[in-house]
């Protein structure tokens, strides 16, 4: 189960990143802690985000010019909490493995590469099946497009969750800034959905350069999930205050990432407001399968794998198959969740893993 054809419906795919922005994968962005300390941006409804920017270029007045508000966290009514910039940087994702998957497929090539900000080289390996060759020219463009698409929001998804595992695990970028207490915080995952359903509409906008497509779609997600006012936010942070978050911590971990259902549930806070409460917006997990494509098999073409370069050691053995140097996301993230879902009902209870009991 999970994000099929039908959630990419709609005219031929857009252009996606032009040439200048794919020369780069997708660059750092800082996440806001998900409970009180210096990192908590708590971004005002009012003001509205600015335009998307993927790549920034250097110019003699220095960084810019960009009205992009880059990261931060925010509550809405449908969808929970939010973190801008996992919400971007799983939009950027996704452009770029559209671009490298759909120029890979138009050249035959069978594998790509490329390292990212958390010591990791992100792999895909092609595969074409005996029908390729024998596909009429538009045809196969049509299919490269389909699948690319695919490919976009499975890469996008699977790669911004796996920081969730080597940190949960103890990997930190920056010495003396542990990341454990946020992995699989209340908002990551959910994050990442909304991320790839922006870019799923952003990549099939025709004619429209991908930052103002993704601009344009964010906006409009954002407006159908409502965000609130920064004193409703803060009254949702009270709200679940030594439920949900304690200082330095996390009490609560999201690990709903479709595998049961094929959908991500966001959380939302109960009493928050007077009235009977919304309904969440569900969101559906990336599909993996490929079986029919444009009425086409195409199972096994496109595989991902993570590539950890961590110095740790121990944090290598616990992310890590015995005996295998990389993850496969399709094959392995199903055990690893259920190992850190039970480490975490152990350390925190058993209802950690569930908004509420």
């Amino acid at each position: 189960m999970g994000l099929g054809l039908a959630s990419f419906a709609g005219p031929a795919s857009g252009d996606g990143l032009d040439e200048w922005q794919s020369r780069k994968p997708p660059r750092l962005r800082i996440a806001a802690s998900p409970y009180p300390n210096f990192l908590l941006h708590i971004l005002p409804e009012e003001e509205g985000f600015g335009g998307h920017l993927y790549r920034v270029k250097i110019d003699t007045l220095g960084w810019g010019p960009s009205s992009e508000t880059g990261r931060g966290h925010l509550y809405t009514r449908r969808g929970g909490f939010l973190d801008l910039a996992h919400v971007r940087r799983t939009i950027d994702f996704a452009g770029y493995a559209h671009h490298r998957v759909r120029e890979a497929l138009r050249s035959g090539a069978t594998h790509f590469s490329f390292e990212s900000i958390d010591r990791t080289t992100y792999h895909c390996h092609l595969a074409y099946p005996p029908f390729w060759k024998g596909l009429a020219t538009g045809e196969r463009e049509r299919l490269v497009e389909e699948i690319a698409l695919l490919a976009a929001a499975e890469a996008a998804f699977d790669f911004n969750n796996w920081r969730e595992f080597l940190t949960w695990y103890g990997f930190h970028n920056v010495p003396g800034m542990p990341e454990k207490g946020s992995a699989f915080s209340y908002e990551d995952v959910p994050s990442h959905a909304v991320g790839i359903a922006v870019a799923a509409r952003a990549l099939r906008a025709p004619g429209v350069p991908f930052d103002k497509a993704v601009t344009r779609e964010l906006e409009r997600e954002l407006a159908e999930l409502e965000v609130v006012p920064q004193a409703t936010y803060r009254r949702a942070m009270d709200l679940v205050a030594d439920r949900w978050w304690a200082k330095k911590t996390c009490l609560k971990r999201h690990l709903d990432t479709g595998r049961d259902d094929g959908f991500v549930d966001p959380w939302l806070v109960r009493g928050l407001e007077p009235g009977r409460g919304p309904q969440a917006k569900r969101y559906p997990a990336p599909s993996r399968g490929y079986r029919d494509v444009l009425g086409h098999d195409c199972r096994g073409m496109v595989v991902f794998e993570c590539e950890p370069k961590l110095r740790r050691e121990d944090v290598l053995r616990q992310v890590l198959p015995t005996g295998e140097t990389r993850v496969r996301p399709a094959r392995d993230y199903p055990d690893l969740l259920r190992r850190i879902e039970e480490e975490v009902r152990r350390e925190f209870g058993p209802n950690a893993t569930r908004p509420y009991p």
